[in-house]
């Protein structure tokens, strides 16, 4: 504001000053013309109501020096010098010095001036007898008859004559170095008033520039100032607004990218990474985040990315590959590389985006599988059936024993075909989570004995112990008939695949709030590779006893599911010879069953 304020007051004292200086000289110069004439004036008309005085008196006379007694009495009354000169330039008296030591002053300018005729004679130079600058004023003193009798001459210090120009041009003075500082003082007020509204609105502008937003003018203004304090409140407003906008937007951008299961990279025309999301550092087993600013190559470590990422440069155009990673894991990557347009014109960005299909690739092979094993496994009691009619059509049904075989074995075939296709069914609907769930309090404790009882003939004949271990008596909330199907699979796999003699344990503890089942044995075992695939649908772990002991594959797999639908987990333990423990969770008090 004070920057505005004394430019806006140095402008204006100048201008003052300048036309203060130009009409002051031009009045000074003026008065002092007008005081001199005024003084000059002045001094002619004394001179000429004197000299008529003494022209009454020298009516009757043609002596001049009868009149020293009236120029006495008139010296007294005027402050002007009065000398009187005869025609022959004699000076007969003389008000200031004795007119006997007087030269003869018939040379002087305003006397010849006189005697010549004129009414007035007038000059200005240093007087020889006073030594002072002099104005005089010389009239004619005339006798009865009219005739010349003499010169009167008044005369006046040019010094006085000036005292009153200087006493005007110092008034003068005086007076405009007061209007100069009561202007200034005004001045310096409006200006104040002037400014200090701009200089609000600078600042506010200022902030506006500097990104606080939230900047206003509030101060008082008026006209035009006041319209620019509201202008710049709505651009404010606007910006504000806008900036949020843009925020939120931002916000909204990077929240969505950030939860993208799709890796999302930004990579500059330098080759340096310039934005990376949470996906991405997942995809290639790093924290990618501590790379930007880095060579891309840094972080992709693929030699196929890297070839699809610079042919994406060369060629200006989209690039889209399935890429195999080997490291830190296998992973299969669908891979697009689209190139954008950068910040400045002519500058190509590329956006990597990776799409972890690994998961996507496996339940395709999974489902492969599913429909090769369900073929294999409908094929082969439909295969039986088949083969048995056709024989006993051909007349095999005429030998009664041989029909009666037959008949047994087509029987066992379509059993073994019906339990294959109510698992399946069975499968799906738990899959869809269409399997209604009853809910009531079950006996943990219970339920195990329970499914013992159902399992006790065969662990009988393998001459096998089933222990359960109860460390705390649970109770908990679900579907008596679902749990008691999850033991029975998980006890009669474990029956079914232990040597004789060997035995079968079942562990029952709290931990938290949830439930923990332990079924265990001593059995065979499970390769530690296939552990990841024991609860896929068919997958069985030793294929021929597994067909052999009737099972169609699908037990694991429901149970998975049902231990999902009871809002629970199941993992597995084994070792390869020494048993497995498969454990199943279930929570004591379960939200909602499905």
């Amino acid at each position: 504001m004070k920057k505005l304020q004394f430019r806006i007051l140095a402008i204006f004292i100048a201008i003052f000053t300048i036309f203060s200086i130009s009409i002051g000289l031009f009045s000074i110069n003026l008065l002092q013309e007008y005081t001199s004439n005024s003084q000059q004036e002045a001094l002619i008309k004394q001179a000429n109501t004197i000299a008529r005085m003494l022209n009454v008196n020298a009516e009757n006379t043609t002596d001049l020096g009868s009149l020293t007694s009236e120029l006495s009495v008139l010296e007294k009354q005027s402050e002007e010098r009065l000398t009187v000169i005869d025609l022959s330039g004699v000076v007969v008296y003389d008000s200031v010095m004795d007119s006997e030591a007087l030269e003869n002053h018939s040379n002087r300018e305003e006397f010849q001036a006189v005697l010549t005729g004129d009414e007035i004679g007038t000059s200005v130079r240093t007087s020889e007898s006073t030594n002072e600058t002099l104005y005089y004023v010389a009239v004619p003193l005339v006798g009865e008859q009219d005739d010349l009798l003499g010169i009167l001459r008044l005369s006046l210090p040019v010094a006085d004559i000036n005292q009153i120009s200087d006493q005007i041009k110092n008034s003068l003075l005086l007076f405009s170095l007061l209007a100069l500082i009561l202007t200034t003082f005004v001045t310096l007020i409006i200006t104040k008033r002037i400014a200090k509204p701009i200089n609000d609105i600078m600042e506010v502008a200022e902030s506006l520039s500097a990104k606080r937003y939230d900047a206003r003018y509030t101060g008082n203004a008026y006209g035009e100032v006041a319209d620019l304090g509201e202008t710049i409140n709505d651009l404010a407003t606007s910006l504000e607004e806008q900036t949020q906008e843009i925020v939120q937007n931002d916000k909204r951008l990077s929240e969505l990218i950030n939860h993208l299961v799709i890796g999302v990279m930004l990579i500059d025309e330098h080759r340096t990474i310039k934005m990376v999301n949470p996906a991405m550092s997942i995809i290639l087993g790093e924290d990618i985040s501590k790379l930007i600013g880095n060579s891309y190559v840094e972080a992709t470590k693929s030699y196929g990315l890297s070839h699809m990422i610079e042919t994406a440069y060369q060629k200006n155009e989209k690039q889209n590959d399935e890429i195999y990673f080997y490291y830190p894991k296998d992973r299969i990557v669908d891979a697009n590389i689209i190139p954008i347009e950068g910040k400045e014109l002519g500058e190509h960005n590329l956006i990597v985006l990776l799409y972890d299909i690994t998961e996507i690739r496996r339940l395709e092979k999974v489902r492969t599988d599913f429909v090769t094993n369900a073929s294999h496994e409908l094929k082969t009691p439909i295969t039986a059936l088949k083969g048995f009619s056709e024989t006993l059509l051909d007349g095999a049904m005429e030998d009664k024993e041989v029909l009666k075989q037959f008949l047994e074995i087509m029987l066992a075939e379509s059993s073994r075909l019906d339990f294959l296709v109510n698992d399946i069914l069975e499968l799906s609907k738990l899959e869809q989570k269409q399997v209604p769930m009853k809910v009531e309090e079950i006996n943990l404790t219970e339920a195990v004995k329970s499914t013992f009882q159902l399992v006790k003939q065969k662990a009988d004949e393998k001459e096998m112990k089933l222990n359960i271990i109860e460390e705390d008596n649970l109770f908990i909330t679900g579907d008596s008939s679902r749990l008691k199907q999850i033991l029975a699979n998980l006890i009669n796999n474990a029956v079914v695949y232990t040597q004789e003699g060997g035995k079968v344990e079942v562990s029952i503890k709290k931990e938290a709030d949830f439930a923990v089942i332990k079924v265990s044995d001593n059995g065979m075992g499970i390769p530690e590779d296939e552990q990841d695939r024991i609860f896929e649908r068919f997958y069985r772990v030793d294929k021929a006893r597994s067909r052999n002991s009737g099972g169609t594959g699908l037990g694991l797999s429901i149970v998975k599911y049902l231990v999902e639908n009871l809002n629970g987990f199941i993992t597995v333990e084994s070792k390869l010879g020494l048993g497995t423990t498969f454990i199943v969770r279930l929570p004591t008090q379960p939200k909602q069953l499905i």
